[in-house]
């Protein structure tokens, strides 16, 4: 598979995924509105020119032309021109079905139904999450210290290394409790009080360090501490540059560019001051042969050099959840929680973090795609995990910018018929036209600005 056609791919299933997101809000209006007595009058899978339609109980189903999300256009469009037309104040002559003609109480209803639509569906999923088996990563707790590798860790301050712990060591007890992982030391260490007994294996030896971490603004303790992979190929992408030179599961990367390489960390250090495009990395086959391999490795949509390989990982099995929705409720209600503080975080940064923060469908349809296909390359199950994670995200996010209180919006529909019900008075016809006319610019605006971030990010890529 080239380039090009591993983008698309990742687009597809970006889109995909975004897609069944928008379906499922527009579902939600779709029955409510049904349930409420309001006739729709189309209900659309994609958008643009109809390709494929069918009438079933007064609604016409079809598929559009662009398969990007979809709409649901209820009945009144007829009433608010005619309303228009003859200058009327309010709206004195309604069509059985009609969204004017329906009780307010009843409107919000049906504008409200598609994001609820969109919380439940991201709690089923999240739901679904917890009860697929989970192989979780388990790293042997060999490590080196921050002072090692100065340019990656910006000249890190180590403990570790002042009180003696140097690369390769192995932790394999703190203070008497035994040490079965990196993972479970992290978890360890993260209940720290700040002076810690490592227990380490150094060529057959058994010795001890006594080590006073740094205090955190976190609130914990930091000890200079990371670990280290040796740098066995376990997966490399198809059709990727180094693919293509011939790289295979199981050779272990000895040097680049001439530099002799042990771990990850080495590799990183080299890597970051590659000056040329074309890198020559020199492997050894499970026989023991030595080969070079000459290759330009592409970049990820971050920037960052993507070398079309993965170093291979160790797993266990982890604990899986029962399938609960309440469990998935409160997972959704955190997402919630974490998307309602980037829109306010939005407001006090500055020009250079929005662009970082914003993000248009282009984009965000990658950034699915890229990492289902990175979980992809470990296990279907993980692809299947990233997928159901992102969907979930991209369906609260969906949700809770539908309901801000803005014209042409979800939230803003449902402001407008709260107020009539409240006071019992209908909008006129006039200023109901002009709160629309502002909500769809500024759905304009919108989609103008993440495009706009979209193609710089893009571009800045490119550079």
């Amino acid at each position: 598979m080239s380039g090009i056609a591993a983008i698309l791919v990742k687009y597809l299933i970006g889109l995909v995924g975004i897609t069944i997101v928008v379906i499922i809000h527009e579902i939600g209006h779709l029955v409510t509105a049904k349930l409420n007595g309001i006739d729709v009058e189309v209900f659309s899978f994609g958008l643009g020119p109809k390709l494929i339609a069918t009438q079933h109980k007064g609604t016409e189903y079809r598929i559009s032309l662009f398969p990007l999300g979809g709409y649901c256009r209820l009945k009144g469009s007829d009433d608010l021109s005619q309303a228009l037309i003859h200058k009327q104040k309010q709206f004195t002559h309604t069509e059985e079905g009609s969204l004017f003609s329906a009780h307010p109480a009843r409107r919000v209803l049906t504008y409200l139904s598609g994001p609820i639509s969109n919380l439940l569906f991201a709690a089923l999923l999240y739901a679904i999450l917890a009860s697929l088996p989970t192989q979780v990563i388990t790293t042997e707790a060999v490590v080196a210290t921050t002072a090692e590798y100065p340019s990656l860790f910006n000249n890190q301050e180590s403990p570790a290394y002042d009180a003696g712990i140097r690369k390769g060591d192995k932790i394999i007890a703190l203070g008497g409790v035994p040490v079965s992982d990196w993972q479970d030391l992290a978890l360890q260490l993260a209940e720290s009080n700040g002076l810690e007994q490592f227990n380490i294996l150094r060529e057959g030896a058994a010795i001890n360090f006594m080590v006073q971490g740094i205090p955190t603004p976190e609130g914990g303790f930091r000890y200079g501490l990371t670990p280290i992979q040796e740098l066995e190929v376990g997966s490399v992408r198809y059709g990727s540059p180094a693919y293509n030179q011939g790289l295979q599961e199981g050779d272990v990367i000895v040097s680049v560019s001439d530099t002799p390489v042990m771990n990850q960390l080495d590799l990183l250090t080299v890597l970051a001051g590659q000056t040329e495009d074309e890198i020559v990395t020199t492997v050894k086959d499970i026989n023991g042969q030595k080969r070079d391999l000459r290759f330009t490795p592409g970049r990820n949509e971050m920037g960052s050099i993507d070398l079309g390989f993965s170093l291979a990982v160790k797993t266990k099995e982890g604990e899986n959840e029962r399938f609960s929705i309440i469990g998935g409720i409160r997972k959704g209600w955190n997402v919630v929680e974490e998307t309602m503080a980037s829109l306010r975080n939005l407001v006090s940064r500055s020009d250079a973090d929005l662009r970082s923060e914003v993000t248009g469908m282009a984009r965000s349809a990658l950034m699915i795609g890229d990492i289902t296909t990175l979980g992809l390359e470990s296990s279907t199950v993980s692809g299947i995990r990233g997928l159901l994670y992102l969907m979930g995200v991209v369906s609260i996010s969906l949700a809770v910018v539908n309901l801000l209180p803005i014209p042409a919006f979800d939230g803003g529909q449902v402001v407008i018929a709260g107020l009539e019900w409240i006071t019992g008075k209908q909008m006129k016809p006039r200023t109901y036209y002009h709160l629309q006319l502002m909500g769809v610019a500024f759905v304009i605006v919108l989609f103008l600005v993440l495009t706009l971030a979209d193609v710089r990010h893009f571009l800045g890529l490119r550079h």
